[in-house]
């Protein structure tokens, strides 16, 4: 198989695992929720996938109609889409899979929630249905608050980090570490789950400055074009996104029970852990 050809297989073996999950069978309507999030979180992480995998085919092309049948290539955006897939594993690895205790398991998924509600405080209260809206998740902020008081991480929060969480500011607290009294960065969880250096740091700053638009990356996409090498801009993010797809359905399966058992009827669980494996010791020295 090709690079392209290995990326659908695993894309395909993901999209199996995560297509018998059936989340509204769960009774408890707490682990309902979470479920749901985290099964909805891989969706759309299959999504982006997806998505990759569409942008790098040598096929695609735009009709204009002044200009008539353009060849679409655009590594750039396949950048934009590998670094929002490195986030989203993150976030799923983060908030569903890693934490090693209750306290940290509930603080780190009530706080991502709070975050996501604390979004619709910044809505203008010019028309009725936003105000409406901002009460009815102030509510819900509230709850979240209450529920974790007796959180043994909510409870050595400072008095602003607190005050930041009720009134929605604070964003980033769901990646909160008690043990290194700070919030981790995006390359710190990266490392802690497992990835290279080189995808931790040096590829996912490469991505974020493609997602910028910064100089460096405008100046190298500019560069391709004029040597005629567009194509081969793409293989890095390709690849990143085969150990992704890798740690993805992983740690997918570790969660859901019947996606773990499907993982094995799919023959693919030794090619998974090969790709795991290439992310861990990606850019080391042989």
């Amino acid at each position: 198989m090709d690079s392209t050809q290995e990326l659908l297989f695993l894309i395909d073996v993901m999209a199996q695992v995560i297509s018998v999950v059936e989340v509204s069978t769960v009774n408890d309507p707490l682990k309902r929720e979470r479920k749901f999030d985290a099964h909805n979180l891989a969706n759309r992480f299959l999504q982006f996938a997806m998505t990759v995998l569409h942008l790098s085919d040598d096929e695609n092309s735009v009709n204009l109609p002044s200009l008539g049948n353009i060849r679409l290539r655009d590594p750039a955006s396949i950048d934009v889409l590998t670094r929002a897939s490195i986030e989203a594993f993150l976030v799923f690895h983060h908030i569903f899979y890693s934490p090693a205790t209750r306290d940290e398991k509930e603080f780190r998924y009530w706080i991502y929630k709070a975050a996501g509600l604390g979004e619709g405080q910044d809505l203008p209260e010019d028309k009725p249905e936003h105000q409406e809206l901002k009460k009815e998740e102030k509510k819900l902020i509230e709850t979240i608050i209450g529920n974790l008081k007796s959180n043994t991480i909510y409870k050595k929060l400072t008095p602003k980090q607190r005050e930041g969480i009720a009134r929605g500011y604070a964003r980033n607290l769901w990646r909160w570490s008690a043990e290194a009294n700070k919030i981790l960065s995006w390359s710190e969880i990266a490392t802690g789950a497992g990835l290279s250096a080189m995808l931790a740091r040096y590829m996912y700053g490469h991505l974020s400055g493609q997602a910028h638009s910064g100089s460096r990356s405008v100046f190298q996409t500019q560069k391709a074009v004029v040597m005629g090498e567009v194509d081969k801009m793409g293989g890095p993010s390709l690849d990143t996104m085969k150990v992704l797809c890798a740690n993805m359905i992983n740690e997918y399966t570790a969660i859901f029970e019947e996606a773990h058992d499907r993982l094995g009827l799919t023959g693919a669980t030794q090619f998974v852990e090969v790709w795991v494996q290439i992310g861990r010791r990606l850019g080391e020295n042989p």
